[in-house]
């Protein structure tokens, strides 16, 4: 009785070893039908499964990403030959021709926004150098061609998932996106708001930390009193951007009411600015119910023209926009509490800093001590041991917390913006989650961690 109970139960283990040995046969032929065939197919696959980690909402199998057809309306959107006539007018000064001095008398101590050229011509990022064959050769250049050559396997943040982890691309799958001649169908030609990569890790990952020698901080940012919070302790403040036309920023006010300088390295940007008034808020700039969704080309189609309106001005009380071209070569300063939105008008390669100095140190000290009381603290004794008295003595000057008054709570000269205070927490919370982030992508390599698999 025995013997036979044995041999049934050794029948039945190989019917069922037989019966997995076919399923399996069966998934790995499903998986080898979907797999890629080729490295395009291959980098398709990254480029939507990108599309779906930084906006989810968006079906990108059914045309989610080209629903509003502004690839096919440039006239409007990209279109930058008539700036709006009510827009004013941004200055453009020579680095040859003014003195850090009188910048910092003009721009830098009044909050005015300026254009500054013939300060990059020296960057080893940006300079033309040619071969004995008279052909282009300077491999440090930045261009997204160049770029994929230096760091072909190196990953560059494009966005954030719905977790808030960073979704990343290489530079060669980011590269094949931008190229509309070989990927028309998936890359950036057909996309209303393409993938954008805005990345700040890549100075603290060992392969691609030398891209900061490629450019020099222009002289008349060469003081950033944040610096002496310590790299660990200081939020984000520098990053690589590049992008195709129609990726961009959408309208914002910089955190912690820190200023801001962007080295555009090629192509060619639209930069819309509105001047710190205590009566433009959020809601203004960014109005319900109009189908604005976080994208740079969705608001200038939908929410900038509002601005330009007799009602935006003259019954409205709100101050005008300034428009400007910013060419390649060109450095834009952005003063702190000035609202900003950026279209890239074509493909465009650029770095950007957020910084402190001294004339804003007031305003500054007083937003970080609001939004990040712990760093303030630690800065704040830096800052003494450094010898920068006057600064220690102008930060105890300041009024507590409770001893605010409203206007001063809701400032753009107090605050890292001007739509209030929450707004400016909700920025600090971005940027301590982004310093993580780096620490965490510097520690492993530029790899997430477990929980942060690739999307």
């Amino acid at each position: 009785m025995t013997t036979t109970a044995t041999k049934e139960q050794k029948e039945t283990k190989k019917k069922k070893k037989k019966k997995s040995k076919t399923k399996n046969k069966t998934k790995d032929r499903k998986e080898k039908q979907h797999e890629p065939k080729n490295e395009e197919e291959k980098m398709k696959k990254k480029i939507r499964a990108a599309k779906r980690g930084t906006r989810s909402e968006l079906s990108v199998s059914k045309g989610g990403w080209t629903k509003h057809g502004y690839a096919y309306d440039n006239a409007n959107v990209l279109n930058t030959t008539n700036l709006k006539s009510k827009a004013g007018i941004i200055e453009r000064i020579s680095a040859k021709e003014v003195s850090p001095e009188e910048f910092d008398r003009r721009f830098s101590s009044t909050r005015t926004p300026c254009i500054i050229t013939d300060a990059m011509d020296h960057w080893p990022c940006f300079m033309k150098t040619l071969n004995s064959k008279g052909k282009e050769d300077n491999p440090r250049e930045w261009t997204i061609d160049k770029l994929q050559k230096r760091f072909s396997k190196d990953r560059f943040k494009v966005g954030s998932d719905d977790d808030g982890y960073a979704v990343r691309m290489t530079m060669t799958e980011f590269q094949f996106y931008c190229d509309e001649e070989r990927n028309p169908d998936y890359g950036c030609k057909r996309d209303d708001s393409p993938l954008y990569v805005f990345d700040g890790s890549v100075f603290d990952k060992e392969n691609t930390k030398e891209l900061e020698k490629d450019f020099d901080i222009p002289s008349y940012f060469s003081e950033d009193l944040f610096k002496y919070v310590g790299h660990k302790r200081r939020p984000p403040h520098r990053w690589v951007v590049f992008g195709p036309p129609r990726s961009g920023s959408s309208v914002h006010v910089d955190p912690l009411a820190t200023s801001a300088w962007n080295a555009l390295i090629s192509g060619q940007k639209r930069w819309v600015l509105y001047p710190p008034d205590k009566g433009l808020s959020k809601p203004l700039l960014k109005p319900k119910g109009i189908g604005l969704d976080g994208e740079s080309v969705t608001w200038f189609q939908k929410a900038y023209p509002m601005t330009q309106t007799r009602e935006w001005s003259e019954v409205g009380g709100c101050p005008k926009s300034f428009d400007v071209v910013q060419n390649a070569g060109e450095i834009m300063f952005v003063p702190d509490g000035w609202w900003h939105a950026v279209l890239n008008i074509t493909h465009t390669v650029a770095v950007t800093q957020n910084f402190c100095t001294t004339p804003r140190f007031d305003a500054v000290y007083r937003a970080t001590r609001r939004g990040r009381p712990k760093m303030s603290k630690k800065w704040l004794e830096k800052l003494k041991a450094k010898g920068r008295q006057d600064l220690y003595d102008t930060a105890v000057r300041q009024p507590r917390r409770s001893e605010y008054s409203e206007n001063e709570k809701t400032s753009s000269s107090s605050s890292s913006s001007s739509e209030g205070e929450s707004d400016t927490e909700d920025a600090d919370d971005r940027m301590v989650r982004l310093k993580e982030e780096t620490r965490r992508l510097a520690k492993h390599g530029g790899k997430r961690e477990r929980e942060e698999e690739e999307v």
